[in-house]
């Protein structure tokens, strides 16, 4: 009996065999991993559903929501209010898409604004995936490639984070991926130009460039740009047609543009209404949005810039091992990662001092960190052979990474219900009616008291300062509204003591003493003459 032999083609077998087992056991482990991904993040971004919103930038979210409410009571919605500087109580900044949908939703189904809004925002973060997928398909990107960028931005610290804060970010960002999805449609579909792709990029642009121009920004840079390299390879090749470079032109670039800066205008015609609202005009804070040339120069915001990183993708010093891999393993350029990066960069260079400031704003442009990292984990894991579980052994360095960083740095703040002023707002509407207006000293023109007390509000955030003021902006609010009408003052931190706290008594005919404090507050009450409007 002839023992058995393996031949050439058994040997070619066996090895086929193995290279497809390993293969397959990549793509199990990708792809379970891409599905824990998407746990930790629904239940991230779950954690204190039920809190306030003063946790985090209170400050913005409280803007947002005090909007909001004013439309659930039947507010105008394009002339929403924001009570906080008096009458008209206009100040509008984005055109209020999220708010409305959050009021409309509330109203409808008679649910809390708070948890209202924060599903809002949810749900369109997760929305987000969609256009992303279709967007990294369109790249080149198929099958188990597309799980590494869609994991890192369901896991990232900053985007489970601010998904749930009761603000317009995750609006924004759907709708510029949205309108980015429909350019890459209108030049990488089997049949390119097509008006239905026209007419989808011509909306979403729109609706984000009205919602938040800072946000659309790099995506308007990213499919202007694929928009002419593609017109100007159509025009090389004689294909061209006229009236499908006049459509792009105008409906995907000209339209978003024209509608965007009209309602900057007509937002700014509203707050020039105002002696407080005009120097909250686009033209009022352009240094506060772009920045100065000095702190581009300071080498310490540099430093905090690269700090704040660790907060989009876990830890900076992991995303440097993954490309330093990623060189060693592949050895040619990853233009993907080079674009985004470069969208990354040039999103915080443009609107400087908004990154430096705001830790919510890399939400616009954090995704193109994301997705440069995780495409360069998807190109590890295209390499041939065991050397492919390098790169499933970097998506789960980076998974970890995000991890820790979101228990180490946003978990405190989220489970922490923070309480804001509930005293001195309760002390607020005991001694006050339903529409009363209160005068507020020591708060900045934060909302958040206004919105916790459910009172308008003339905040005396721009008190005299400048040279060739004879009266204050405040003091003009103050008279256009009516010194009677005001019913108490609230004086707060910093603002209880001083002489510009005197100033604001007088102004009102107030009592100088007190017999309610609360909070660190301070409310002063003026009795109601005989015929004074309620």
């Amino acid at each position: 009996m002839s023992s058995a032999r393996n031949t050439p083609a058994d040997a070619a077998t066996l090895l086929e065999s193995t290279k497809e087992f390993q293969a397959t056991s990549i793509d199990w482990s990708v792809w379970l991993l891409g599905l824990l991904g998407l746990v930790f993040s629904l239940y991230a971004t779950s954690v204190g559903f039920h809190n306030s919103l003063f946790d985090f930038h209170g400050f913005r979210q409280a803007q947002t929501a005090i909007s909001a409410e004013s439309m659930l009571h039947g507010g105008s919605f394009l002339h929403y209010e924001t009570p906080v500087f008096g009458p008209p109580w206009w100040l509008p900044f984005e055109f209020p898409l999220y708010q409305g949908i959050v009021a409309g939703l509330a109203k409808i189904f008679s649910t809390p604004l708070e948890q209202t809004g924060r599903l809002v925002s949810i749900l369109f973060y997760y929305l987000c995936f969609f256009p992303l997928a279709s967007i990294l398909s369109r790249i080149g990107l198929r099958g188990t490639q597309l799980i590494p960028p869609l994991t890192l931005f369901a896991v990232s610290p900053l985007y489970v984070f601010v998904s749930r804060l009761f603000m317009i970010e995750s609006t924004a960002l759907l709708s510029s991926l949205l309108y980015t999805d429909q350019m890459f449609r209108l030049v990488r579909s089997e049949t390119r130009w097509q008006y239905r792709h026209i007419a989808g990029a011509a909306i979403w642009g729109v609706l984000a460039g009205l919602v938040k121009v800072t946000t659309l920004a790099p995506f308007f840079a990213l499919g202007t740009c694929l928009a002419a390299w593609s017109l100007w390879e159509d025009h090389k090749t004689g294909t061209l047609k006229r009236i499908t470079a006049t459509a792009v032109a105008f409906f995907c670039v000209v339209l978003p543009v024209a509608a965007t800066w009209r309602w900057t205008k007509f937002a700014d015609e509203l707050k020039e209404q105002n002696p407080i609202g005009v120097y909250l005009t686009s033209r009022a804070l352009r240094s506060w949005n772009f920045g100065t040339v000095a702190e581009r120069l300071h080498p310490g915001i540099y430093l905090q810039l690269v700090h704040a990183a660790n907060n989009h993708l876990g830890n900076i010093a992991a995303a440097a091992v993954v490309l330093a891999l990623y060189v060693w393993l592949c050895r040619r350029w990853n233009w993907i990662a080079v674009t985004c990066l470069a969208l990354y960069i040039g999103t915080i260079a443009v609107f400087f001092n908004l990154h430096v400031l705001h830790e919510y704003y890399p939400y616009s442009n954090a995704i193109f960190l994301v997705v440069a990292v995780g495409v360069l984990i998807a190109s590890v894991l295209k390499i041939p052979g065991p050397r492919a579980w390098i790169g499933v052994a970097l998506l789960v360095l980076e998974m970890g990474a995000c991890g820790f960083r979101y228990f180490t740095h946003f978990y405190p703040i989220q489970i922490r219900n923070a309480p804001g002023r509930p005293a001195a707002a309760a002390l607020v509407d005991s001694t006050t009616g339903p529409q009363s207006v209160i005068l507020i000293h020591g708060l900045d023109w934060s909302a958040e008291f206004p919105y916790q007390s459910h009172r308008r509000a003339i905040m005396d955030a721009f008190y005299p300062q400048r040279q060739g003021w004879s009266v204050g902006p405040v003091e003009r609010v103050i008279a256009i509204e009516g010194p009677e009408h005001v019913t108490a003052l609230v004086a707060c931190d910093q603002g209880r003591y001083g002489p510009r706290l005197d100033v604001l008594l007088n102004d009102v005919a107030m009592n100088h003493a007190t017999d309610l404090h609360a909070d660190n507050c301070d409310i002063y009450e003026r009795p109601p003459n005989p015929g004074e409007r309620p």
